[in-house]
């Protein structure tokens, strides 16, 4: 609703940027907004540059061929339950639900139980 639409000689607040919070009290001193100090951490692990001699794709990869299969990414070493592809990527799930990380076809192994 507009201020227009209200009859309001003042403008209605932007709900998404006008957050009304109360004055901060907190040790941390977030201004109002806590998360503000969140910090967003990933529960996977951070694979950085490929150790050629530590990992490396499977001589085949394998094929997954039907969504719900168990198959193992080798970059990361997770399982992971096939959902999809979308041109050169695979979208796996964790096994035990959560959120889909993508992975080159050419480091799927599987199938894993």
């Amino acid at each position: 609703m507009t201020s227009i639409q209200s009859g309001a000689d003042e403008p209605t607040p932007d709900p998404l940027n006008d957050r009304h919070l109360a004055e901060c009290r907190c040790p941390m001193d977030c201004g109002g907004r806590p998360e503000a100090g969140l910090r967003l951490v990933s529960p996977y692990p951070v694979i950085g540059p490929v150790d050629a001699a530590r990992v490396r794709p499977p001589a085949v990869p394998y094929v997954p061929r039907r969504v719900g299969e168990t198959v193992r990414d080798v970059l990361s070493g997770r399982p992971g339950v096939f959902m999809g592809r979308l041109g050169n990527a695979v979208f796996l799930r964790p096994v035990s639900g959560g959120v889909e990380w993508d992975v080159e076809p050419r480091w799927i192994d599987g199938p894993h139980v």
